[in-house]
């Protein structure tokens, strides 16, 4: 702390000798007739320290302050919390006890440290609950959230305890490579092979077409058990269609069996593979595998209509074709056979109408054929001729130029659920190429995206949906999918964003025209263990306007008959509903509503499947986490080396506090205890004046 006054350090002894000299005019007969020097010394002492502080306040002085701080270095303590940490032998030992030694250790480092418990699990999660109840692991995530949250902090350390095996997202090993934290983990798990039997794989194709053959390639695997015999069976609907007894030969046993099926029934086919269980395996659930297949009369088909090639065409055909349940073809307009054109469920207009008319004649022949159609513009549409084709989508004022815009998502759009964490990341994505000008779309228009133009957000559509004549019509009001595309890949290291959106569009598009009042979707039939279970509802009244007044109830049986019942909750427009995660199991549905006098019913059907990736592989890689503790400079610990793992932590150089000095410049005038100094030397300086009379 130090003063800083705005003018040379004479103007002082000027405040000095006015304080000095109002002190001895006020004092310099004794007028108070005080007995005691010390006294009078003391009321000389009071006046010149209050006349010497109002005088050195008018010379305005600074007061300089230097705040410390001290930031404690951050641990991040990551546990496997996936379910083959318990899949040993040591079970009870990780659910009880070690679950008590590490969060008495997490209490010891916070003395010392800012501690930051995470489990992991196909995500991380913060101060989660540890019960090894997660279907997957994905080890790689610790260093992708360490990277998130704390790339501008004093990250210290990354603790993970995990027995190494992870069976989702990328090798660990490479993404803790740009780690700029050492890395220290704890191995656990058991490295010894323990005597099980299990199928580990079973390839085959996920839509079969009805009446077809198609083949299952089951890959059977077995530890520890030489010399034993084992029956693999394929059961349906109750009945074993498949047989074959299994002959280990070895300790470390592998059979791959192919196994050819017929389809004879439409809908998904539910297949439980079964492997005959050994006495005294670590584990018996992996000796079942369940598949599902679905099972199809015919694909539907798409026809991706372009007036030049470009790079959105591959970037759409590729994210579309990721859905089996569609055959994507492709063709220039100028090599287009017209007679073809009734064989599509769903035509994609790319650039068209063009403006000299290009395809104007085709999406005439297209609208009367009630084909559903999605127009993508971009700059070498013909903007008008797109505005007089159908009256559906107008753009005024345009001069041939374009804007740059985002994605902003419609949170109240009601066509379809898109997942919150995907309407994001397409929120960040590159801008597309619009069609400058004023838009209009129709008033019963569903709109996905609207535009944003730098960071003005507007009303302007992007991605816009209109039925009509019982037509829909979807409009993409840019070009530049591909760039989307990539992006994805950049940040996700998959597609699945871009190719759930387009899947979804697709969905809405091409699926056959359901003229009833009342409709029940889901974009999936098929759920895993650990996903949520979401069904859209749609009411329509007698004019085909959607209404959600009346309240839609929901029934779901599972393959025993237990009952499970729902209301399905409101939208804007329409209905959703949330099921949670449910058990592994073929379910159906039935969906009911009251409108005016009459009672609506819809049925369905979805699956569980199981997730059994924790389960197949049970070994513990210690290796692998200690070559990832090698790499950044941190060091492999046993679990019951946590009081040699806090001394490392504790002689490791890097890991200490971080001291932050802030320098803070404050007026004098304006600290308020300032003024109530003075105001007590006056008030002293005045009381003894009073006390002897002088008053």
């Amino acid at each position: 702390m130090s003063f800083q006054v705005s003018y040379p350090y004479l103007y002082l002894f000027i405040c000095c000798l006015i304080a000095a000299g109002s002190s001895w005019f006020l004092y310099r007969k004794n007028p108070l007739d005080i007995g005691s020097k010390y006294i009078l010394w003391l009321v000389h002492g009071l006046r010149f320290a209050s006349v010497f502080i109002i005088c050195f306040l008018l010379l305005g002085p600074l007061l300089n302050l230097v705040n410390r701080k001290v930031e404690k270095p951050i641990i991040m303590l990551a546990v496997d919390n996936s379910q083959s940490i318990v899949s040993s032998k040591d079970s009870a030992f990780y659910r009880n006890e070690f679950t008590k030694q590490i969060l008495e250790f997490k209490d010891k480092l916070s003395n010392k440290y800012e501690v930051k418990l995470y489990t992991l699990g196909k995500d991380v999660s913060e101060d989660a609950k540890i019960d090894f109840s997660q279907k997957q692991s994905d080890l790689a995530k610790v260093f992708s959230e360490a990277e998130n949250k704390f790339s501008n902090l004093n990250l210290g350390a990354i603790i993970l305890a995990s027995d190494g095996i992870y069976n989702e997202g990328e090798n660990p090993l490479y993404a803790s490579k740009n780690t700029k934290a050492p890395v220290f983990t704890i191995a656990l798990g058991d490295t010894n092979q323990q005597k099980d039997a299990l199928i580990s794989n079973v390839r085959h194709n996920q839509l079969v077409f009805a009446g077809n053959n198609f083949e299952m390639q089951i890959e059977c695997k077995a530890f520890n058990c030489l010399n034993q015999n084992s029956k693999l069976k394929i059961n349906h609907k109750g009945k074993t269609i498949f047989e074959q007894n299994l002959q280990i030969n070895s300790q470390s046993y592998f059979n791959s069996i192919p196994v050819k099926l017929e389809a004879n029934e439409e809908g998904t086919q539910h297949y439980s593979i079964q492997i005959s269980p050994l006495g005294n395996e670590i584990s018996y659930a992996n000796n079942v595998y369940d598949v599902f297949i679905n099972v199809i009369k015919s694909k539907q088909k798409v026809l991706i209509l372009a007036q030049a090639p470009h790079p959105d065409v591959s970037a759409m055909k590729q994210s579309i074709e990721s859905n089996l349940n569609y055959e994507v073809s492709y063709s220039l307009l100028e090599n287009f056979n017209y007679d073809e054109k009734s064989r599509y469920d769903l035509v994609i207009l790319h650039q068209l109408p063009g403006a000299r008319n290009e395809g104007l004649r085709l999406i005439k022949s297209l609208r009367e054929k009630q084909i559903p159609l999605l127009f993508v513009l971009g700059n070498a549409t013909g903007v008008n001729q797109i505005s007089n084709e159908s009256g559906e989508l107008i753009i005024t004022g345009n001069r041939t130029n374009s804007n740059d815009v985002s994605a902003i998502f419609n949170n109240q759009f009601a066509l379809f659920g898109l997942d919150e964490s995907n309407a994001n990341i397409i929120q960040k994505f590159s801008p597309l190429s619009a069609p400058y000008g004023n838009y209009k779309v129709p008033l019963n228009a569903q709109v996905l995206f609207y535009q944003q133009i730098g960071y003005v957000k507007t009303q302007v559509p992007l991605v816009f949906f209109v039925k009509s004549n019982r037509q829909q019509t979807g409009y993409f009001c840019g070009e530049g999918f591909w760039k989307w595309r990539l992006q994805n890949y950049l940040l996700k290291q998959n597609h699945d964003v871009t190719n759930d959106l387009m899947s979804k569009i697709v969905q809405l598009l091409a699926s056959k025209n359901d003229n009833s009042l009342f409709r029940v979707s889901s974009i999936k039939k098929k759920f895993f263990e650990n996903e949520k279970i979401e069904l859209d509802a749609e009411l329509y009244n007698e004019s085909y306007e959607l209404i959600n007044q009346p309240d839609v109830t929901l029934e779901v049986k599972d393959s025993k008959g237990k009952l499970f019942q729902y209301t399905f909750s409101k939208t804007e427009k329409s209905y959703h509903a949330n099921l949670g995660n449910m058990p592994v199991g073929t379910y159906t549905y039935n969906a009911k509503v009251t409108s005016g006098n009459k009672t609506y019913n819809k049925n369905g059907q979805f699956i569980v499947a199981a997730l059994q990736a924790e389960l197949i592989e049970t070994k513990a890689n210690h290796q692998l986490l200690n070559n990832i503790a090698l790499q950044s400079g941190g060091q492999l610990f046993y679990k019951n080396q946590l009081d040699a793992l806090e001394k490392a932590l504790e002689q490791n150089e890097n890991i200490k506090p971080v001291i932050y000095k802030q320098n803070e410049v404050k007026e004098l005038l304006n600290l308020k205890w300032i003024f109530f100094v003075i105001l007590g030397l006056l008030s002293l300086d005045w009381f003894i004046r009073k006390w002897n009379g002088f008053i």
